[in-house]
């Protein structure tokens, strides 16, 4: 996992309302966090995994999507997906100021410069 993602991912993935978020590399390597105690790492560990399973699905249609969000009662899981293989994760809650952020946040993770190894 590259130096840069986990910066970012540390820094600026976690706004208020922020239930979890992880990275998936390009080597299939993740690294989640959990930031409330309601949502540990491993369950969003566990999500990821079956994301990779319909991802091939979801984004492989022309024109690919930037990215997925499921919608659910209390919250939204957000999965974007870059050429390059890194995968973003971001489980937030319903109407809080992460579920504001989650196009800016997409955006950004889309446009970072990461690069395996560094």
């Amino acid at each position: 996992m590259s130096d840069s993602a986990l910066q970012w991912l540390k820094d600026g993935a976690s706004p208020p309302g922020t239930l979890a978020c992880g990275l998936r590399g390009p080597d299939g390597v993740c690294v989640c966090h959990g930031v409330e105690e309601t949502f540990p790492a491993a369950n969003l560990e566990g999500i990821l995994g079956h994301f990779d399973s319909l991802a091939a699905d979801v984004f492989a249609e022309p024109p690919a999507p930037r990215w997925s969000t499921w919608t659910f009662e209390q919250g939204q899981i957000r999965f974007v997906e870059r050429p390059d293989g890194w995968r973003l994760a971001l489980v937030v809650r319903a109407g809080s100021d992460a579920a504001s952020a989650l196009d800016s946040l997409s955006q950004e993770f889309l446009s970072l410069p990461l690069a395996d190894g560094q």
